[in-house]
């Protein structure tokens, strides 16, 4: 079992190094090198949008949210653990094949360091360590993503063919 304490500081010291420095898998996968060779018809492009949009949600959509949840009076801390272990063990493994272990090894982190937290305010600093951390990751990625590419997709009216 990893200690929350340590967890926070791990977090807190690599989104520092990353913070003007790309990660080294965020950069190996703007080159379309990634894990178990990930791809839809040999481009890698679609793995880059899953690897930006499960990162956004993991920010935007669920440790934002658990740390929300975990300051309302009625929660207690074994539910959330659960919850948060179903929820994310998922996205952890979802990350090795989207293109991005080095996330997926910090989101381990985390999963780990639950098991060490005793109430609720751990909980909070905890997730809030790794939601600091996850946010810049995903901006990184986000930064790689070819978005240029979406500009021949302009909306277009098939209402004739209704």
């Amino acid at each position: 079992m990893l200690d929350w304490k340590i967890a926070i500081d791990t977090f807190e010291e690599r989104r520092l190094a990353i913070w003007e420095k790309m990660p080294q898998d965020v950069y190996n996968l703007s080159q379309g090198i990634v894990p178990g060779d990930t791809n839809v018809y040999g481009q890698y492009v679609t793995t880059m949008l899953y690897a930006d949009s499960e990162l956004r949600t993991l920010c935007d959509e669920v440790l934002f949210y658990l740390t929300e949840t975990a300051k309302e009076a009625s929660v207690d801390l074994a539910t959330l653990i659960a919850f948060s272990k179903k929820l994310l063990d998922y996205k952890q493994k979802f990350f090795v094949f989207t293109g991005v272990p080095m996330a997926s090894e910090m989101l381990r982190m985390y999963l780990d360091a639950l098991d060490s937290l005793e109430n609720l305010e751990q909980f909070i600093d905890l997730t809030n360590a790794a939601l600091k951390y996850f946010n810049r990751h995903h901006m990184w990625v986000d930064l790689i993503m070819p978005w240029g590419v979406y500009n021949g997709f302009a909306k277009q009216d098939f209402s004739k063919y209704l």
